[in-house]
């Protein structure tokens, strides 16, 4: 484990650099910026879902964290929440949806059972480069369509590579739309 200089820490945050650190239990997890690749998918995934979740009455959030306790907390990529879950510093309550974006070396796939355990309804967990899919709830992972599309709980919406490979499809509303990075 590296210990950290608290003077590092400070400065990290003064230049608003700590923005997407995470706690767990206790133990920072300083996480790096986006990549380009990663910030655009985030952004067209969350416009693409804005209006469904508008619709439902629900808020999405963007890096917003998700807290178990003042030093136990995640920031995910996306999260889709009541608006009686959220404080000002965060989402306290469940979260229906959490949105993972999984690149190179990141720890995406580790933070799945915590969601779950703080009552997130689906966490999705979509990979950068292949815009595979994984969709995970309290009864484990969802199966995948005979489409190669999956569908997100309590959402109306699925999620899946294109057959080419070269896009994520969001199938919502009765259309299909594709987002390419």
């Amino acid at each position: 484990m590296l210990e950290v200089d608290e003077r590092m820490l400070a400065e990290r945050r003064r230049l608003g650099l700590d923005r997407q650190d995470e706690m767990w239990e206790g133990v920072l997890h300083m996480v790096p910026p986006s990549s380009t690749r990663h910030g655009r998918m985030q952004a067209a995934l969350i416009i693409q879902l804005r209006a469904l979740v508008d619709q439902l009455g629900l808020v999405i959030g963007v890096a917003t964290g998700v807290f178990a306790a003042d030093d136990d907390y995640r920031v995910p990529d996306a999260v889709v929440y009541r608006p009686s879950a959220a404080s000002e510093r965060g989402i306290e309550g469940a979260p229906l949806l959490v949105v993972e974006i999984r690149s190179p070396g990141d720890e995406s796939d580790a933070k799945v059972p915590w969601y779950l355990g703080r009552g997130a309804g689906s966490v999705v967990v979509v990979d950068r480069d292949t815009f595979s899919v994984d969709v995970f709830t309290a009864d484990g992972r969802v199966e995948l369509g005979a489409d190669g599309l999956t569908a997100v709980p309590g959402l109306g919406v699925r999620l899946g590579p294109a057959a080419d490979g070269d896009a994520l499809l969001v199938e919502a509303d009765g259309g299909v739309r594709r987002i390419t990075v």
